[in-house]
């Protein structure tokens, strides 16, 4: 009998050992619940891991910033290009507008257009319009940063506006003179006379019914905000075609 003592104690000593040691969550019943703050704890940290990151498209983008500033004598140094005494529009008359724009990278831009001081409302409000729509646009640089070269300055698809220049093979004064003409994304809109085309190195873009960012067509998107401010497009001429060209005459 005394051989199987001690296997009763220590039989007797394991059970109590299993009922004490077991882990609380292990058991069943009322009172065994895992802590709720834990498992709530858990539960949203995987909830988060499993959340989908934003897609780029999702990404919020600026909204549309403009601001104006009317030019004094003291611009004369940096539009040394484009502007000189004789032009028909006095350095007083003209605005510097400061604003976004879309660029082809489907990013937000920052881009600087000089026009005639009388309509800079209008002009923002064309440009406002493209921005929100996501019209691309390549560049937009005053035409001094090309020494006043509109080949060169429309070569590099550069959206610009005032240029104190004459029509080319003219002693007329172009509305560009006046700050009252903009031309938009030149190497998609093409300027076409008979078989030239300038840029030379855009071509392509001679044909019209190409469908690609940027080509302006008629009743589009562009030419519906331009003529919602009274300005003409040069893709209505008859020959020559400027399908950059939107100017307040309409030439």
């Amino acid at each position: 009998m005394r051989s199987r003592a001690p296997l009763v104690t220590a039989a007797a000593l394991t059970m109590v050992c299993v009922a004490a040691c077991t882990p609380s969550h292990a058991a069943s019943g009322p009172g065994t619940q895992r802590h709720p703050s834990v498992t709530a704890t858990a539960a949203s940290a995987r909830q988060a891991a499993a959340a989908p990151s934003p897609a780029p498209s999702e990404v919020a983008t600026p909204g549309f910033q403009a601001s104006v500033m009317r030019l004094s004598s003291s611009w004369r140094s940096r539009l040394r290009y484009t502007w000189h005494p004789g032009c028909p529009q006095p350095l007083s008359g003209l605005a510097l507008i400061h604003m976004t724009y879309w660029g082809f990278d489907q990013r937000a831009h920052t881009g600087e257009l000089i026009v005639n001081a009388a309509v800079t409302r209008k002009i923002t409000r064309v440009f406002r319009i493209l921005y929100r729509a996501r019209y691309p646009i390549r560049k937009m640089v005053l035409p001094d940063v090309y020494q006043g070269s509109d080949p060169r300055s429309t070569n590099a698809d550069n959206t610009s506006a005032f240029n104190c220049r004459l029509v080319d093979g003219t002693s007329v004064w172009s509305m560009h003179a006046y700050g009252l003409a903009v031309d938009i994304n030149p190497c998609e809109n093409v300027y076409i006379d008979g078989g030239f085309v300038d840029p030379p190195r855009c071509k392509a873009n001679a044909d019209r019914s190409r469908r690609i960012p940027g080509l302006i067509h008629e009743g589009d998107l562009v030419t519906r905000a331009f003529d919602a401010i009274g300005w003409g497009w040069g893709g209505r001429w008859v020959t020559p075609k400027d399908y950059q060209h939107f100017s307040s005459n309409g030439h």
